[in-house]
């Protein structure tokens, strides 16, 4: 009678446990993800709310959100032309999504944090972007070398994200690096 139970257990928890851990996004025919479902508003929005800071973060959603979130700092520094400033927010943005990137290296439109609980996950194409903004931070100020460098990693993660899952902002993103990266070299 015990053995019974623990198979009928083992049963049941083998069938449920892939569907509460999946990672794997939904299949879309090839096509690429449109903008209206995966896009940095998006991404920003979702990570609101009380700010992480790094000594703070314990759990790889932690880091996730903490990069977010200095992410939108930057964004706005950038925006506002106070470049010194932006810089500093992207990298320790990026800091923050290394740490999960050492563990999750996919991008994901549907990752599950838990139940039924799930995000965009992008870290690959948020680094991808800090580094095409602290690109077109330094070709402002006229240093076209380091300018190149941040668009050559950022085209890294961009593969690396388009690889996983196939998105219009990835895609976008890739020919606006890669226009970038043609037009310096001229």
């Amino acid at each position: 009678m015990g053995k019974k139970k623990l198979f009928v257990l083992f049963c049941i928890f083998a069938f449920y446990a892939p569907l509460g851990c999946a990672t794997t996004p939904t299949l879309r025919d090839g096509l690429p993800i449109p903008l209206k479902e995966a896009h940095p508003e998006a991404v920003f929005e979702e990570n609101e709310g009380l700010e992480v800071i790094q000594e703070n973060a314990k759990e790889l959603r932690d880091f996730y959100r903490g990069g977010v979130q200095q992410k939108v700092q930057a964004e706005k520094k950038f925006k506002e032309k106070a470049y010194a400033e932006a810089l500093k927010l992207y990298r320790l943005s990026n800091e923050f999504f290394s740490t999960i990137l050492q563990h999750l290296d996919e991008d994901s439109a549907e990752y599950h944090l838990f139940e039924e609980t799930s995000i965009l996950f992008f870290p690959n194409l948020l680094v991808a972007d800090n580094h095409l903004k602290m690109g077109l931070i330094h070709q402002a100020a006229g240093r076209e070398g380091p300018a190149q460098r941040h668009w050559k990693r950022a085209l890294s993660f961009v593969a690396k994200s388009l690889k996983a899952e196939s998105t219009e902002w990835g895609l976008a993103l890739q020919q606006e690096l890669l226009t970038l990266s043609t037009s310096g070299k001229k």
